[in-house]
């Protein structure tokens, strides 16, 4: 999983939109926060080509790729809820609830 601070988001979007093959000048990256940047150079998001700047790569645009599509729902919605979720305190339905409609529709 991919997490990204406040500051690192919209600069990987940025590079992440324009591809590996668009750099950013030193001059225009100064105009930045460098602490996300130098973190996501770290991490191998981003690269520096002398004479030509910052750019994605590869792994990068991959990470915003996936921060951005990570399906968040449940593999199994029967399974039971944590504790923070306890049906009784949110009138929830109860896992025998929610499969009751499916023994019903077979009994008919």
């Amino acid at each position: 999983m991919i997490n990204l601070s406040n500051r690192q988001h919209p600069m990987l979007k940025i590079f992440a939109q324009n591809g590996t093959n668009w750099y950013m000048p030193v001059v225009d990256a100064a105009r930045y926060d460098q602490r996300p940047l130098r973190s996501m150079l770290i991490r191998g998001w981003v690269a520096y080509r002398p004479g030509k700047g910052f750019h994605a790569t590869r792994a990068g645009v991959e990470a915003w790729e996936q921060f951005g599509h990570t399906s968040i729902t449940r593999k199994n919605v029967y399974a039971p809820l944590t504790t923070w979720l306890d049906p009784s305190l949110y009138r929830m339905p109860t896992r025998a609830e929610l499969q009751e409609p499916q023994k019903r529709s077979t009994a008919a």
